[in-house]
């Protein structure tokens, strides 16, 4: 085993593809999982990455692939006879499944995605897949009337069936025949049926003998008379089966002449459902997809071993950088507390990458080294540590054979195992020569010595994962920049050990202990303090954020909504405007033309019209305007106004300066603003407008009345004189009412009725155009008119 394979199974890369395989749908496509080899090019490893959010966004739509079984036909190929029923079958089905995998693709995906190349080469053959499904019943049986001659030979069997059933109860119901047996019942021997005889009467039943009980009393005997039934339904059995071998045979030769599609076919189907396998593990894990750096950096938020999940009911999330300022991290701290799981991670989010999978956490942009190098132990788990030196030592030594500026490498407890002052200076001379060679590293120490590196080579960075001493638990919580301390005294009091021998192992540790250590314990009070302060105002300023997000919501959704109702009302402004005037020209040109009460009547309900829509407006545009201007002069500090543009109550902190710019207080919002936002609510203001119009009411010498009218006149009935004065005075009065449209009722009747008004309507100065009636509403005895 090389090198590279020792290290994808000591980080349990493995494990994870072993994972993978469960979201698969086929054989074919498990394969594929659990032989996943991380991919080198970046672009290769950025192709796949696309492949699985193309499929994660189809399951994204809670829709999954509609994939089944395949068969293996690289195995069926080999074959030379027909293949069976059941086979067959298989291979119509997967022809189906290609069919309609690549009709699904192209219905849930765009049309340039890289998924849709797998579709458009999946073979299918429509005829020839309902073909073989013709063929076959549900139980994998060729149907009786797959063809005509099959056909036929099953009705001759059923015939001749019926016909010894028939011999066979006449001998059954022959006293005669009753008499030599020893129960008046038959059996089957070789499929043929036969009569149990007594051995006294062998002699005396004519027919085949087929067996001989144990006792040698009883003669299983095929009867003469039905030997001729048997033999023919012998025959026709043959006959049958010998036609549905060439069936199949037919059949299975029609699949070798697209043996070399189906093939084809195969690998694509097992490669699209990997894709989707793949895109269902993200879904399962609440996997990102990743970003490809090529500036040899590597920076995820939040990390989750993917090993963890689902076993580990809460996983502590951890940030990871490294390769933009420094390129080595030296984890130190307790053991079990998490150094071995965070180191993992990073190695199977790399190799994960680079295979085109997605990963558990916020976000992560990671360089795809070419070679991932590592050394946990031999057999080693998370939890486990049963490396021993001379081994470590084998993998070591063959790391730094190999590694090069595209190299990570990845060492838990380096040199550990052996003297701790040869071991810490063994390591020192390990990491400066992967730094000599610009490989990128991360490895766990409990040397202290090694601490200091940071401190005299900025290719190197301290980090440690926190333990709670009072509760005698790691919290796994991975932090850069802090190296770490082993704990052990405050461990040994907690745990009960004596004041006096821990004091005594203190004074010794304080003897004998170099500076880095204090410097150590320094660093982390600070940054206890440091992150304690960075929540609160990472609290605090969150809560900001969403106030200010709030506000400026809704100022900008207040904007919006005035501009486009102002806009509204002027275009209709506009509109109606113009209108007025055409409408008020014909009108004084009809009242000059016609001086009759009826126009005018009809005239000024036009104009009573055209009043009561500029009001409507008018009203609404007032509604708008509700603020009146502020008296600065006489404004004060704590005075409550409002802010225009939200419609919202502010307190007034300060006067405005010499930019005209003032504080206010919005909730628990302090904030600036120019004087010209700020104004008082006036709900009175825009109602002591009138229009003109009105007036005209008392300059009128008569009224106009609202006419309450049906839409409806019925005529039917009346005689064509009487029916025509009718409908005139109607129509006055709908267009008075401006009611349109209107429907008369005339019927059919000998027709006369129906010309006449139709005639007349289709000249009537009141009507615009008309039409006949649909058949819900009353088809041709019903006229349709529009009003002018």
């Amino acid at each position: 085993m090389s090198i590279v394979q020792k290290s994808q199974k000591a980080l349990e890369y493995d494990k994870i593809l072993a994972e993978l395989a469960k979201f698969a749908k086929t054989e074919q496509s498990r394969k594929l999982c659990l032989d996943l080899t991380p991919f080198v090019k970046p672009e290769d490893i950025q192709a796949q990455i696309i492949l699985t959010r193309e499929a994660k966004d189809v399951l994204d739509l809670a829709r999954d692939i509609p994939i089944e079984k395949i068969p293996d036909f690289a195995k069926l190929r080999e074959r030379n006879e027909y293949f069976v029923e059941e086979e067959l079958v298989d291979i119509a089905k997967s022809m189906r499944t290609s069919r309609i995998v690549r009709n699904f693709l192209k219905e849930n995906l765009p049309f340039d995605a890289s998924m849709q190349k797998l579709a458009d080469d999946l073979f299918s053959n429509k005829e020839f897949e309902e073909k073989i499904l013709n063929t076959f019943d549900d139980n994998f049986t060729v149907k009786q009337n797959a063809n005509p001659e099959l056909k036929g030979l099953y009705a001759s069997l059923r015939d001749t069936e019926s016909n010894l059933k028939q011999k066979v109860q006449e001998l059954m119901n022959s006293p005669e025949f009753q008499k030599h047996l020893q129960e008046n019942i038959y059996t089957l021997r070789d499929d043929r049926i036969v009569f149990q005889v007594k051995a006294s009467s062998k002699s005396k039943v004519g027919g085949i003998v087929h067996d001989v009980s144990a006792t040698n009393k009883t003669f299983y005997i095929e009867p003469a008379q039905i030997v001729p039934v048997n033999n023919k339904i012998r025959e026709l059995k043959s006959k049958i089966y010998a036609e549905i071998i060439r069936i199949l045979t037919v059949l299975s030769n029609e699949v070798r002449l697209f043996m070399d599609d189906l093939i084809k076919t195969e690998h694509l189907l097992a490669q699209i459902d990997f894709h989707f396998a793949k895109a269902r593990y993200a879904v399962k894990i609440q996997a990102v997809e990743p970003g490809v750096n090529r500036d040899k950096s590597i920076k995820i938020d939040l990390m989750r071993h993917p090993l963890l999940i689902g076993r580990v009911e809460k996983i502590v999330e951890n940030d990871f950088e490294i390769g933009k300022d420094y390129k080595s991290i030296i984890i130190t701290g307790s053991n079990t507390g998490g150094k071995t799981v965070a180191l993992k991670t990073v190695g199977l989010f790399i190799l994960m990458m680079k295979s085109g999978m997605f990963l558990p956490c916020a976000e992560a942009h990671i360089y795809p080294f070419e070679k991932i190098l590592a050394d946990i132990g031999d057999e080693q788990s998370i939890l486990q540590n049963l490396s021993t030196f001379s081994s470590h030592m084998t993998n070591v030594i063959d790391i730094l054979e190999i590694a090069d500026s595209e190299t990570f490498v990845l060492i838990d407890e380096l040199c550990a195992g052996t003297d701790p002052q040869e071991g810490a200076v063994l390591a020192e001379v390990i990491l400066k020569e992967l730094v000599k060679k610009q490989a990128q590293s991360i490895i766990t120490t409990h040397y202290g010595e090694l601490k200091t590196l940071e401190y005299t080579d900025p290719y190197f960075k301290n980090a440690s994962v926190e333990f709670d001493v009072e509760s005698l638990s790691p919290t796994y919580k991975l932090i850069i920049g802090i190296p770490g301390l082993s704990n052990a005294i405050s461990i040994a009091s907690n745990l009960g050990m004596s004041d006096d021998m821990v004091w005594k192992a203190k004074e010794l540790l304080i003897t004998q202990r170099d500076t880095s250590s204090i410097v150590v314990e320094r660093l982390q009070d600070t940054q206890q303090r440091l992150d304690t302060n960075l929540k609160e105002a990472e609290t605090r300023n969150a809560e900001a954020d969403e106030l200010k997000k709030h506000y400026e919501k809704e100022l900008n959704e207040h904007k919006k909504e005035k501009k486009k109702s102002l806009k509204i009302i002027k275009d209709r402004f506009e509109g109606q405007l113009e209108q007025a005037k055409r409408e008020i020209k014909d009108i004084l040109t009809e009242l000059r033309r016609e001086k009759s009460e009826k126009i005018a009547r009809r005239s000024y309900a036009r104009l009573a019209q055209l009043e009561q829509n500029f009001r409507s407006d008018l009203h609404a545009l007032e509604e708008k305007e509700q603020y009146t201007e502020l008296d600065w002069d006489k404004v004060q500090v704590n005075d409550k106004v409002m802010i225009k543009d939200l419609n919202q109550q502010v307190t007034i902190l300060s006067l405005p300066d010499k930019n005209n710019a003032l504080y206010i207080q919005m909730g628990m919002i302090k904030t600036k603003v120019k004087k010209e936002k700020l104004a008082v609510y006036n709900p009175q203001l825009a109602k002591k407008v009138n229009l003109p119009l009105g007036a005209m009411k008392k300059d009128t010498s008569f009224a106009v009345r609202r006419l309450d009218i049906s839409n409806t006149l019925d005529l039917r009935g009346e005689r064509v004189e009487e029916a025509l004065d009718d409908l005139e005075a109607y129509l006055d009065k709908a267009s008075l009412a401006n009611l349109s449209p209107v429907y008369v009722i005339h019927g059919h009747g000998t027709g006369a009725l129906k010309s006449a008004i139709r005639d007349f309507i289709s000249t009537s100065p009141y009507v615009a155009k008309f039409r006949v009636g649909e058949d819900a509403e009353g088809g041709d005895g019903v006229s349709v008119i529009d009003i002018k």
